[in-house]
């Protein structure tokens, strides 16, 4: 009975296994049956690009390319490679899919790589990302998701220079950082050049962590250092409602802890106490707050 038993369930996986598979097969075909109203296709299909001179600017290849009659060209699985006037890679590009336009220009969508010969290489999941082959610049209007090694930020546009390795992320910002933080600013600049991460704008932001909410005027984030400055008037809401007002407050990110810490002039009100101070030096995980130079309290 027993060896009954383990036979039928073994046929019974061994079918689940081939229906998956056929499944599988199945909606693959759909989706490439999909695809019925093109003029031309061409499997293995790549284009070079070259300027007036003569000189090589872009490498098209892709698994295949459909061309339409009254709608863009299509790329499965394209890949673009771009290239200065001394003939050296600037970056390579690879995508699921795009679209592919007769004035040299190609549209992205969904998950995009983009390495630099530089090193550095961005992630980016777009509605649309527009590439121009002739400037070497990434535009879109649309929202996009870009990925960095330590955090995800959602923006609702991108404007990316690969030669210069400088993104603006345009709009409404938010930084999710992996360790749990989160920054809501507009117009985030991204700066790695140089093998910097150089994350800054001059916009209000909103830093929320360690059960704190921090207002301030602008913000500046080294990446790599774990130290974020937050620029101009700072105003931090503990959750216990007691407020902190002062200027450039830097915070810096260290293993699972933050060390808020400041120069300016600090005014700590309670429901209870005002204290007035010239620095402070804030441990979250300890929850403890050191007031430093001058420091004045008042019972209320």
């Amino acid at each position: 009975m027993g060896f009954i038993i383990v036979l039928i369930s073994i046929i019974w996986l061994f079918i689940t296994l081939i229906s998956s598979l056929f499944t599988q097969n199945v909606q693959n075909t759909v989706a490439l049956n999909e695809i019925t109203d093109y003029i031309e296709k061409i499997d293995n299909f790549a284009l070079q690009g070259f300027n007036e001179t003569q000189q090589l600017v872009h490498f098209i290849e892709a698994d295949r390319y459909y061309n339409f009659k009254e709608k863009p060209a299509l790329l499965l699985e394209p890949k673009v490679i771009t290239y200065n006037a001394k003939g050296e890679e600037i970056y390579t590009m690879t995508s699921k899919r795009a679209n592919y336009f007769n004035n040299s220009e190609i549209k992205f969508k969904g998950k995009v790589k983009i390495d630099s010969k530089s090193g550095v290489s961005y992630k980016i999941n777009a509605k649309e990302l527009l590439a121009s082959i002739k400037t070497n610049d990434l535009v879109s209007h649309k929202e996009v998701i870009y990925f960095d090694e330590n955090a995800r930020i959602v923006a609702q546009g991108v404007q990316l220079k690969t030669t210069e390795d400088k993104m603006q992320l345009e709009g409404k910002t938010t930084i999710h950082q992996d360790s749990g933080q989160k920054i809501l600013t507009r117009d985030l600049f991204v700066d790695q050049s140089n093998e910097r991460k150089h994350y800054y704008s001059n916009q209000p932001t909103i830093y929320l962590a360690s059960g704190n909410k921090i207002n301030a005027e602008g913000v500046d984030m080294k990446m790599k250092k774990g130290r974020v400055t937050l620029l101009g008037k700072v105003k931090i809401l503990q959750k216990s409602g007691s407020k902190i007002d002062t200027k450039s407050l830097v915070v810096k990110q260290s293993e699972g802890n933050e060390i808020y810490s400041t120069k300016e002039k600090v005014h700590y009100q309670s429901k209870l106490l005002g204290i007035n101070a010239k620095g402070m030096h804030y441990d979250t995980k300890q929850q403890k707050i050191r007031l430093t130079g001058g420091v004045a309290g008042r019972y209320e």
